[in-house]
């Protein structure tokens, strides 16, 4: 199980220096549901858009005490995409329909 943080789960990982990434993140292998945008510089914060209910929750790393256990899960069990960096972290709709269009480029299904 990856963390999903719509759901509020701990997750453990390892460290990665990268500066921007983004993810594809599912619970099965060939589906997805989450993309995960990460900002890895300064305060770092990991956005994620839920590619089926829509929505977006942000965690900063600088206020969780588990933030690199969160970002090394991510990094060590996702499908890495292309990061644009043309849209706003808060355009939710944009990120969303990116997301999709990259599962579907992969041949993943979006789905729980």
């Amino acid at each position: 199980m990856i963390f999903d943080p719509f759901k509020n789960e701990i997750v453990t990982g390892k460290g990665n220096d990268a500066k921007k990434r983004a993810f594809l993140v599912g619970t099965a292998p060939g589906r997805v549901h989450l993309l995960v945008k990460m900002a890895l510089y300064r305060g770092q914060s990991i956005n994620c858009y839920h590619l089926i209910r829509g929505g977006r929750v942000k965690l900063e790393g600088r206020n969780m005490a588990n933030f690199e256990q969160i970002r090394d899960k991510y990094i060590d069990n996702g499908i890495e995409v292309r990061y644009p960096n043309d849209i706003p972290e808060t355009d939710v709709e944009r990120w969303v329909e990116f997301g999709k269009e990259q599962a579907r480029a992969k041949g993943l299904q979006v789905a729980e």
